[in-house]
């Protein structure tokens, strides 16, 4: 008799809506991102990742995505923040409702590198559930392919949510 199929992660977008909303994971990421420069994006795949990547796998996701970053998410995330209320001699209202458009398209822009990034993934076959084991290898390496080694409190920190 066939064994079934052990059970594969979520879509990597879903994934990724539920572990952010963790209590603590945003403000994690987001310190991760400020403070250290590592792409959240890539931060949520190492967590996601139930298998232990090696160099050249966390490269190559690198690689893909590093572009996209920087030629339209990292822009639309400076505007964004550009556009804070009181922003002169413009109506707050709506510079507050281009500000809200730009969050939606700058989310969005996400959400097709997170796309990226699953397909890389499953090129594969199906990719384990996550585990906190192989997410905090995967963030170790992640942070030492981007000279971010300085964070590896905080990584540990986040990998802790997994549980």
């Amino acid at each position: 008799m066939p064994s079934a199929p052990s059970p594969s992660a979520p879509d990597f977008w879903s994934f990724s809506l539920d572990f952010y909303g963790r209590p603590g994971v945003a403000e994690t990421c987001l310190a991760l991102q400020d403070s250290h420069g590592l792409d959240v994006n890539l931060v949520l795949y190492c967590c996601w990742r139930g298998d232990i990547l090696s160099e050249a796998q966390i490269q190559a996701a690198i690689d893909l995505t590093a572009p996209w970053r920087a030629d339209i998410v990292q822009p639309l995330r400076a505007l964004r923040r550009r556009l804070k209320p009181g922003f002169p001699p413009f109506p707050d209202a709506g510079v507050q409702g281009l500000r809200k458009r730009i969050a939606d398209t700058e989310l969005e822009a996400e959400r097709l590198q997170q796309q990226a990034l699953d397909a890389l993934a499953r090129q594969g076959g199906p990719v384990p559930l996550p585990s906190r084991s192989a997410a905090m290898a995967n963030l170790r390496l992640l942070a030492a392919l981007c000279d971010a080694e300085d964070s590896a409190s905080q990584l540990d920190q986040l990998a802790s949510h997994l549980d």
